[in-house]
């Protein structure tokens, strides 16, 4: 689970493993401000094929060494159907006969995990033109 400073993740996976998972002082301190921080990444199975990962907060993601034509591999809805886009190296958001957005039009796919793929991936696009 990733999220800002303070945006209540370890209370989440608290609420989903229904039971309190931190035992104080072992992976939290005290901030500051009288919170808990989480200082480490715990990994917790919640059945053989599902697993949550409780990471430290934190205040910007930094994505730019990823290249915009590999974005879809991080999106697992995307990454389904590719194999139903016609034409290699379909980015997904303008070509004819492309799988995701076929997937997207039959309601596959969520639109705002899509848009925020397409937003995502013209940061990364932008941020090429300028790297080399």
């Amino acid at each position: 689970m990733l999220g800002n400073l303070e945006f209540g993740k370890s209370t989440i996976t608290n609420k989903i493993l229904n039971k309190k998972v931190r035992k104080e002082g072992e992976v939290s301190k005290k901030s500051g401000v009288g919170k808990q921080t989480t200082t480490d990444v715990t990994l917790y199975e919640i059945d053989e094929k599902t697993y949550l990962l409780d990471t430290p907060g934190f205040q910007t993601l930094d994505i730019s060494d990823i290249l915009s034509r590999d974005l879809g591999r991080y999106f697992r809805e995307i990454k389904t159907y590719v194999r139903f886009c016609k034409y290699p190296g379909c980015s997904h958001i303008k070509e004819e006969n492309c799988g995701v957005r076929k997937a997207l039009k039959n309601g596959k796919i969520s639109e705002q995990r899509y848009y925020n793929y397409i937003r995502l991936y013209s940061e990364l696009r932008d941020g090429e033109k300028n790297r080399w």
